[in-house]
């Protein structure tokens, strides 16, 4: 978590540092970004980073839960208009991030994940995980439609929906065929709703 330095800071110099990083990690994966690279192209001296962040996965860690906080908001924009339908709500959402791949900050998170397929997806969560979400989204989800029978079932269940999202979304941008991307991402959403489990046989059939 940024100290509280890098929040007292004049936004335009917050803004700044945060743009060199993002660009940074745009260009490289996590393993090959630079720290020099980022502090020369945000014009700060390198002890002020220091200040402002413990490390390089600090700032990266804090830079993908800002992205995690937009996808947040639109879930919650897309389980208002879906009636709580939580499932329908992160189709919506792959939609949206597909409709806007091209642009601003859903580019730059699109080729961040790219870039680093297995830190995904924890990293576009917050620090408290899962359950964070679910304190934020329960009262949107309409409950009546999940088979919840543990406390911990919504908290993965949105890890799974997550997961979902943003592993299609990054295969939708690497083959370019998001029709194909989104019909596999409506076959997990439906493994999910329906359960594989056999059900139990019925006494005297075979």
């Amino acid at each position: 978590m940024p100290s509280m330095t890098f929040f007292h800071l004049p936004a335009e110099k917050r803004e700044r540092l945060l743009a060199a990083a993002r660009t940074e990690f745009v260009r490289v994966a996590y393993e090959d970004a630079s720290i020099n690279r980022i502090i020369r192209m945000a014009g700060i001296p390198r002890g002020s980073f220091y200040m402002y962040f413990t490390d390089k996965e600090d700032l990266f860690r804090y830079l993908m839960e800002s992205y995690g906080q937009r996808l947040v908001e639109q879930v919650e924009c897309r389980l208002d208009q879906d009636g709580g339908d939580l499932f329908q709500a992160f189709l919506d959402l792959f939609d949206y991030l597909q409709a806007n791949r091209s642009t601003g900050e859903f580019q730059e998170m699109a080729e961040i994940l790219r870039r680093n397929q297995r830190l995904q997806p924890g990293l576009i969560l917050n620090r408290q995980g899962p359950c964070a979400l679910v304190e934020r989204l329960r009262d949107k989800i309409d409950l009546s439609r999940l088979d919840l029978r543990s406390e911990t079932d919504l908290p993965d269940l949105l890890h799974l929906l997550v997961s979902a999202v943003a592993g299609t979304m990054v295969t939708a941008g690497q083959d370019g065929d998001v029709p194909q991307a989104r019909a596999r991402l409506i076959r997990i959403l439906g493994i999910l709703q329906r359960g594989v489990a056999a059900k139990e046989a019925v006494p005297g059939r075979a």
